[in-house]
């Protein structure tokens, strides 16, 4: 129960992003700064919003009153994955405000990191 809260949690805060994302500015293709709040919506309509909406739906939630293991809940917990592609924003922005140096260790670290945790999930998936 606590691991669902925490999850839940984390579902919210990525609902906040997405409702920031509605009304945060961008740069142009021109390089200027877009105000224009149906301009701002349109281009996250276009861009992240799927993405963005697909990571903060709350799985776990629909999984907790199913208990089929191999039911379509477990396809819905996979999707959970697709928060990943969201690092790569992340990274554009770390990279702006690291030197560079720093900002290749943190992501050597994170790559690291992901790669061992998919190899643990492989190791699991073998013994089980």
């Amino acid at each position: 129960v606590s691991l669902l809260v925490v999850d839940s949690i984390v579902d919210v805060i990525f609902f906040i992003d997405i409702v920031l994302n509605f009304h945060t500015t961008f740069v142009g293709p021109g390089g200027e700064v877009v105000s224009d709040p149906k301009i701002i919506r349109m281009n996250y309509l276009k861009s992240w919003f799927v993405i963005d909406l697909l990571s903060c739906l709350p799985y776990d939630v629909f999984n907790a009153f199913d208990h089929d293991e191999d039911g379509i809940g477990s396809l819905f917990s996979a999707l959970k994955v697709v928060r990943l592609l969201r690092l790569g924003r992340v990274v554009r922005k770390l990279d702006r405000y690291l030197e560079y140096g720093a900002a290749m260790l943190i992501l050597l670290l994170c790559f690291y990191m992901l790669v061992a945790h998919w190899l643990a999930c492989i190791w699991y998936s073998i013994g089980k």
